[in-house]
């Protein structure tokens, strides 16, 4: 049970969360340009900032600047797959948490479990319907959003616990 200025710390803190930019940043990464701007353009009705990579490593170099709420990507690259990319961003302290969706040409079991194994948070098959991509966005949107309230609320808890 917490005291009601603790109370009023974790509303606080979750309502700073709430506040952040409404437009999150979506980092599509598709070696096709074609693939890219379909799914840019079943995307961008929605108040989304779009952005697109060619490959794993020019992805990595893009998160790491701007940190993108979602990464979508296709999981065959040539020059870095999707989930030695993945693998990479989820040892960064700073790209941990940022959820990642991948996209493949057909059903293939060892990459769905691969996918797993680097926490993806979706894996969706071409041809997928466009339905399927704007739900699973928008789920995993919110789900990281939650997840980002819930982690304030505890820090705050902590902190109210701390020094208390």
């Amino acid at each position: 049970l917490h005291s009601p200025k603790a109370c009023i710390q974790i509303i606080f803190e979750s309502i700073k969360i709430l506040k952040r930019p409404m437009n999150p940043e979506i980092l599509i990464v598709n070696k096709s340009t074609d693939e890219q701007k379909a799914m840019g353009n079943v995307l961008s009705s929605f108040d989304l900032n779009l952005n697109y990579a060619n490959h794993g490593s020019e992805a990595l170099i893009m998160a790491k600047r701007m940190k993108p709420s979602l990464i979508v990507s296709q999981i065959s690259d040539t020059s870095m797959d999707g989930i030695t990319m993945a693998d990479i961003i989820r040892k960064d302290k700073f790209l941990t948490d940022v959820p990642i969706i991948f996209i493949h040409n057909e059903l293939d079991l060892s990459l769905i479990a691969a996918a797993k194994q680097v926490d993806s948070k979706a894996f969706l098959i071409k041809p997928y319907i466009n339905n399927s991509l704007i739900y699973a966005v928008k789920k995993v949107l919110e789900i990281s959003q939650l997840e980002r309230v819930s982690i304030a609320a505890t820090k705050s808890q902590m902190k109210s616990f701390l020094y208390a």
